[in-house]
């Protein structure tokens, strides 16, 4: 009885492998540099850092940045911090985000700082891709001036995190 189960198993997949292969299904192909990789959306746990905007009515409201992450190729990390329309047009759209990190499983770490907002005459870079490497990885978010306005977004406080990147 064993016997025949597995006999219908084995025969199924067959006939099912036969059935996709006859119907026109893609086949592995032996490409030499093997399957291509998109960027892939990476989800970041994150407490994000916390800073003040003032709107052109001298009305201070709450600033919170968080910081997106997606991997362009395997160690790799790139980092940004968009920022809402209202963000833009107050008085943190000056702003810079400082991101610290540390592979918790190599030690690799560093720093990557980009602009939240994209129209800010500033030359940071609205994302950045940085050698971060396979695995847990911490960060810190920081908000801080940038040379034409050192005081935007303050006073704030930092953001923290963690992910693993692939």
């Amino acid at each position: 009885m064993r016997f025949a189960k597995r006999l219908s198993v084995v025969l199924g997949s067959a006939l099912a492998a036969a059935a996709l292969t006859i119907a026109g299904a893609p086949a592995a192909s032996a490409a030499p540099g093997g399957p291509t990789l998109a960027s892939a959306p990476v989800s970041v746990y994150q407490i994000p850092a916390i800073g003040v905007q003032i709107s052109g009515l001298v009305v201070p409201g709450p600033l919170l940045l968080s910081v997106n992450a997606w991997s362009p190729s395997p160690g790799h990390t790139a980092f940004s911090a968009p920022a809402s329309r209202e963000t833009c047009s107050s008085s943190a759209a000056g702003s810079l985000v400082r991101v610290n990190y540390v592979n918790v499983g190599t030690g690799i770490g560093g720093t990557a700082t980009v602009k939240p907002c994209p129209y800010f005459l500033d030359p940071t870079p609205t994302y950045t891709s940085v050698y971060t490497g396979s695995g847990p990885i911490v960060i810190t978010v920081s908000i801080i001036g940038s040379w034409a306005y050192p005081n935007a977004g303050q006073p704030s406080l930092p953001g923290v995190g963690g992910f693993i990147a692939p």
